[in-house]
């Protein structure tokens, strides 16, 4: 694993209830760094099975973000798991990882 992230980033409008609450990271290429409290990496699944994945992730109820590495998403997928995403006040990320030749770059949006 070489790409290392200081994530989760902090939330200002997530509320003082979600402090506790865990990040989730679902990558092939990617980590959280060590010292990031409550957050999970997850080797990321296929990709028709990440809807599912992370509408579990978000149902749970004890989640405040989700990363995930180069995430695509059909239309309808999309629009689901942002309604989701929005009813348990989740942050959805997408990070796409870029290699060049002498460094990988992390790109937002964020």
């Amino acid at each position: 694993m070489q790409n290392v992230l200081t994530l989760p980033i902090t939330h200002k409008n997530h509320s003082a209830l979600k402090q506790k609450s865990w990040s989730y990271l679902l990558a092939d290429s990617l980590a959280f760094n060590k010292e990031v409290d409550y957050g999970i990496r997850i080797q990321k699944p296929c990709s028709e099975n990440i809807p599912k994945w992370i509408e579990k992730i978000v149902v749970s109820g004890q989640c405040s973000s989700i990363y995930v590495e180069n995430l695509k998403l059909k239309k309808s997928d999309k629009l689901f798991i942002e309604g989701l995403c929005h009813k348990h006040n989740v942050s959805l990320f997408s990070i796409s990882v870029v290699k060049g030749a002498n460094a990988k770059v992390v790109q937002g949006p964020w």
